[in-house]
């Protein structure tokens, strides 16, 4: 099972869609993918602070039914697990001298209670994390 970072689930709403990810994503199976609520937080924020009308409109509506129909129930919640592994990851970090940002963190924590790893194309927190980590875009 795969969690996407919010760096994928965004390359995939793309009219342009870098062939790497789009390759990557035809080999998986769709009922192996899953979100976050993280990312879907982090998604969300960003349409809400565009400047009302029109793109912001189809943005979030298309972004809702991305959620809502590509994850179905698919959508893991950043939960008392998480925290508590999320606690134990950024101490671990720390301690090694790195840092991670807390979405990346929480994320990397729900990747890890759940045994999942994370593609993304920022690959350096989640290894930070000690969770297992796809880069999409390298072949």
């Amino acid at each position: 099972m795969i969690i996407l970072d919010t760096n994928v689930i965004s390359e995939i709403k793309k009219i342009e869609i870098h062939r790497g990810v789009e390759d990557w994503l035809h080999r998986q199976e769709p009922g192996a993918l899953f979100a976050t609520a993280i990312s879907l937080a982090e998604v969300m924020c960003g349409i809400e602070i565009l400047p009302d009308g029109r793109r912001k409109s189809a943005l979030r509506s298309d972004m809702e039914r991305t959620f809502a129909h590509q994850f179905e129930s698919r959508i893991l919640p950043f939960d008392e697990r998480a925290a508590r592994a999320y606690g134990r990851i950024v101490a671990s970090a720390r301690a090694k001298g790195r840092s991670i940002l807390m979405a990346d963190g929480q994320i990397a924590a729900i990747a890890r209670v759940h045994g999942f790893a994370v593609a993304t194309r920022d690959t350096l927190p989640f290894e930070a994390a000690g969770v297992p980590v796809i880069n999409p875009w390298e072949p």
